[in-house]
């Protein structure tokens, strides 16, 4: 049941932000209002980098959220 509040509020942000490609963090808690915005940013999870293997091989291989934004950015046409 949360989830069917949390994720068109959490698109809603990232809409008005105007984040169309790429990673992003968020943090909403929910009240008993409904979901309140705690921080969103535009980055890929773990500062490190080692999620990025685990990234792939659960992509088929393919792709991390940093690969992935790149080709979004630099190869738009092929990447829709």
């Amino acid at each position: 049941e949360e989830a069917k509040a949390l994720i068109p509020y959490t698109r809603g942000v990232l809409d008005a932000l105007g984040m169309k490609h790429g990673p992003s963090h968020g943090e909403i808690i929910m009240t008993e209002s409904g979901p309140c915005l705690v921080e969103m940013n535009c980055r890929a999870h773990g500062g490190d980098g080692n999620w990025a293997p685990l990234a792939r091989k659960l992509t088929g291989g393919k792709y991390c959220q940093i690969e992935a934004t790149v080709d979004a950015y630099l190869e738009g046409e092929e990447f829709h």
